[in-house]
Parts: C-alpha cells; structure tokens; sequence
C-alpha cells in the first residue's frame, strides 16, 4: 500500500511539474518580424504591386516585406512604396534579404510621375540619389529572374545623410 501511495504521489509530482513547464515555455513571447511603419495602421497591405497602389511610408523608417506569395490569385513580384521628401538631401537606401542564384532583389527609385530616376546595378544592394524637398517618390522593390515559388522576406532602410 506504502510503496503504491508513493508511486501514485512521484507519478503525480512528476506530471505536474512537466505541465508547469510546458504552461511556462507558453508564456516565453517568441521574437516576431517587425511589421512595416506606415501612416494609418502600421501594417504592409497588399497589393502594393503599382504606382497607383503604392503603401505609404515615412522616409527613415525600415520597411519589412515580402516578393514571392499567392496573393489575392496573383504571384507577388513587385512591392512600391511612397513617401515624401521633407529635406534636400542624399538618401542612401539599402535593401538586405533573400537571393536565389538566378534571382536577386533591386531597388528602383522613381519621381511622383513614375520615371525611373536611379535603378540599382544588378547584384547591388544600395542605391543613393539626392532627393528634392517637397517632392514625392517612390522606391519599388523588384525581382529580375523571378520564378514562381521563390520567396524573399526582405528589409529596406534609407539613411539621410547630413
């Protein structure tokens, strides 16, 4: 009777234990990606595959993405971004992430029109230009060589250089 009271008790204790790990590795938060900082919700929107449906984002801030999913029965292959220029000064803008070896991401750098004014050198992550107060712009973020199936999570950043 001792020695099934005893079991019963270590069984007991032992479950219990675990079950407060388990409860306790729950609570642990787990690091998230950073949602990208726009004007109104502070969330990225698709689509943003055109000029006309370009998310709108403050200069300065990093911009998290993604090329590459099924979205609203589309491939995503194209992200445009708007933003305004408040200061005359050359914006150094970079974009780190995913590279398959037939695909790459490249930024292009276009006036409130839509003329490509700067594209970035195939394979290069930077591109820089001297920007007009006043103005708006939008930097878009493609895919040469993309291939359906292919993913890029990505960052861009901009630095305004003083």
């Amino acid at each position: 009777m001792k020695k099934t009271l005893l079991a019963s008790l270590g069984l007991t204790l032992m479950l219990s234990t675990s079950a407060g790990v388990a409860f306790a590795q729950e609570d642990i938060a787990s690091p998230t990606k950073e949602s990208i900082k726009l004007y109104d919700n502070g969330t990225d929107r698709e689509p943003n595959n055109s000029f006309e449906e370009a998310s709108e984002v403050w200069l300065g801030d990093d911009i998290y993405g993604s090329i590459g999913k099924l979205t609203q029965g589309n491939w995503d292959s194209y992200d445009v971004f708007k933003f305004k220029a408040f200061q005359t000064k050359r914006v150094n803008f970079k974009i780190e992430g995913d590279k398959y070896p037939n695909a790459w991401l490249r930024l292009v750098l276009s006036d409130s029109n839509g003329h490509e004014i700067r594209t970035a050198v195939d394979r290069q992550n930077t591109l820089g230009k001297e920007l007009e107060a006043g103005k708006w712009y939008y930097i878009a973020v493609e895919v040469p060589g993309y291939e359906i199936g292919q993913q890029f999570d990505y960052r861009l950043s901009a630095t305004i250089e003083q």
